[in-house]
């Protein structure tokens, strides 16, 4: 069982996360109409990014590889009635997205535990419509004290500015935004960007 499965009924009692959440997506909100568009919620955990932006989605796939984070969704989308968030288990590494699928992928605090960032943007422009954004939240290179559980899952200690717009460069992508959007205050601060580029 992953840490990730293990902390799945306690994920959305830390308000930093929620607060996180809600950040990002109020900025993709502002940034790009999401308005009846498909979306792709990639390392969904919980769901809190797409809880954030299902109200003016047309659907929005939740997939994550951690069945426990999954099966939490689950239960708050039966609570809270919603019919356009779907949770789906998919493991990145090892299985395909669909292709041409849709108008934005979101993807917050996941890629660094991603072995190839390149393979998973490669795959998210694949899944993009033309036209389509994908947006990614993560931390700013750090030193590798982010994560105080330890760093088994994390294969990344965040990236450069320059790192993302090469990744987005040589995958088809045109960065249109890319700025820090918060600060994760632990023992130091702890930056994070959003980058959005747009296919096609």
């Amino acid at each position: 069982m992953s840490r990730f499965d293990r902390l799945a009924r306690e994920w959305d009692l830390n308000p930093r996360r929620v607060e996180s959440a809600k950040i990002t997506t109020e900025k993709i909100k502002s940034l790009i109409d999401i308005t009846d568009k498909t979306i792709l919620d990639y390392g969904t955990g919980t769901g809190l990014i797409a809880f954030g932006l299902f109200e003016k989605a047309a659907r929005i796939d939740a997939m994550d590889n951690a069945p426990g984070m999954l099966e939490a969704l689950r239960e708050k989308i039966e609570s809270a009635g919603i019919s356009n968030i779907t949770p789906i288990l998919h493991d990145i590494h090892h299985e395909p997205l669909p292709e041409t699928e849709y108008d934005l992928i979101v993807t917050a605090m996941t890629l660094h535990h991603i072995d190839d960032p390149d393979m998973f943007v490669r795959k998210c422009v694949g899944a993009l419509k033309r036209g389509g954004y994908l947006a990614i939240s993560d931390l700013v290179s750090e030193d590798g004290t982010f994560h105080t559980m330890g760093n088994d899952d994390v294969k990344h200690f965040g990236f450069a500015k320059e790192e993302i717009e090469a990744i987005y460069a040589r995958n088809g992508l045109k960065m249109i935004y890319h700025e820090i959007v918060q600060v994760i205050r632990k023992h130091r601060d702890f930056p994070i960007f959003l980058a959005v580029g747009q296919y096609g």
